[in-house]
């Protein structure tokens, strides 16, 4: 299978030199490094993962559109943004050919770097791939659902969770599926232009939301509310207030977002509906992937608005 290497930067590019400074391994390298000479390298945004942007998402998804040669793709990136870079890329891309993610603990200028066994694998699992099904991640052995997958360890050579989110594993070549990353919704219509909405994630402790911003400067706010949604009665004035003039998202600060018991809810999500808080299509999304939600159905909204006008 031709496999095309998008090259979005990392811990698996960094290539530490004697004066402390980081040279950048480029496409070239990390296929070099991996021994799969016949990739097709392409240098995306090779940057630390917080520095990745919507548009790094659109600039890696218009190269997969050119390259008609590679027949499945992976992406590398750093371990810190993984989490929101694949549940952007589960939402954003087509679906037309398979996608992994990956990158590494140790850089990859070290030679006891993990990253040239993380691309190995991510190329074996793109190769098991059932059609249409979105972006995995396959990392330390693992396969990760990007709607579920979160960072439990800031640093260690397996730093994802939780087990829900594990949809397989890769052992010495093998690859086992235990199930798909297949996400709800595809926005892969939308271009970088439409991904501009001021959306901000609040959130409170013991008691009232402090430092609450001004409704008139954002297109939208998801609150990161405690356990599975809980909020203060002294915050209630507030959300409700915003909810009149820009869509209020009710999430969790809880790593895994929350899901809502059908029979017997809990009363923070009926308190929700009440005063006017979106909870519809956001469960199981913790508040920075409701974040990437809302952005993107903003985005929807008002290109539809634009053409109908």
């Amino acid at each position: 299978m031709k496999i095309g290497l998008l090259n979005c930067g990392g811990t698996i590019t960094e290539n530490y030199q004697n004066d402390g400074t980081i040279k950048r391994l480029l496409a070239r390298d990390l296929i070099a490094l991996s021994g799969q000479a016949d990739w097709i390298g392409h240098d995306i945004d090779p940057v630390d993962s917080c520095d990745l942007t919507f548009a790094s998402l659109c600039r890696a998804r218009d190269v997969m559109r050119q390259d008609r040669e590679s027949e499945a793709f992976v992406m590398c990136c750093g371990t810190d943004a993984m989490e929101d870079v694949a549940y952007a890329a589960a939402l954003l891309f087509d679906r037309n050919r398979p996608v992994v993610l990956t990158g590494a603990a140790i850089p990859g200028g070290n030679a006891n770097a993990d990253g040239p066994r993380n691309l190995t694998d991510s190329a074996s699992l793109a190769g098991v791939m059932p059609n249409g099904t979105s972006p995995l991640v396959a990392f330390g052995g693992r396969v990760f659902d990007p709607v579920s997958i979160v960072k439990v360890w800031p640093q260690a050579i397996q730093p994802f969770g939780p087990e829900t989110a594990i949809r397989g594993s890769i052992e010495a070549d093998i690859v086992t599926l235990s199930g798909s990353g297949l996400a709800d919704k595809s926005y892969m219509e939308l271009d970088v232009s439409d991904l501009g909405a001021r959306v901000a994630i609040v959130m409170e402790t013991f008691g009232l939301l402090v430092g609450f911003p001004d409704v008139s400067g954002l297109d939208g706010i998801v609150v990161a509310g405690k356990g599975a949604g809980g909020f203060s009665a002294q915050s209630e004035r507030l959300l409700a207030g915003a909810a009149e003039h820009i869509p209020v998202v009710l999430s969790t600060r809880c790593a895994h977002g929350f899901r809502v018991n059908p029979v017997v809810s809990k009363y923070a999500y009926d308190r929700a509906h009440n005063l006017g808080l979106t909870t519809a299509g956001y469960d199981g999304l913790n508040a920075s992937k409701a974040r990437i939600k809302l952005i993107a159905e903003l985005g929807r909204a008002n290109r539809n608005g634009k053409g109908g006008s």
